[in-house]
């Protein structure tokens, strides 16, 4: 049981890691409203994530801002590095218990047990 949490918290991790990165930067940076219950409180519930493209002489940087905005169109600056972080988190978690429940569905009882042998206990 410990080597299938271990595998499962390596393999969570990791994988974990590469969505956090590639899917909240690249693909979707729209799932950090998916936080907004954790961030964003009354008179401010509704979510928005704002892309801000700055273009230099280094060249062209993309900054992603979380913004709870009230009904009115006031609105809080709640940054990305908290949202990106719970998210994270989630991915980590969420790979894990995945990859927990595919091991331990996958598993086979070892040799030595009576299920394996085909003994009867009286």
């Amino acid at each position: 049981m410990a080597r299938a949490i271990v595998s499962a918290l390596g393999a969570g991790v990791s994988a974990g890691s590469i969505v956090s990165f590639v899917l909240p930067l690249a693909i979707w940076p729209g799932e950090a409203r998916l936080t907004a219950p954790l961030f964003c409180r009354a008179p401010y519930p509704d979510p928005m994530v704002v892309s801000d493209t700055f273009h230099d002489s280094e060249g062209t940087s993309v900054n992603y801002t979380l913004y709870c905005v009230s009904e009115r169109g006031a609105l809080t600056d709640e940054g990305f590095v908290l949202p990106f972080l719970t998210l994270f988190a989630a991915h980590i978690v969420l790979i894990t218990a995945v990859v927990l429940v595919a091991v331990l569905w996958t598993r086979k009882p070892s040799a030595d047990t009576p299920a394996a042998t085909g003994a009867v206990e009286l």
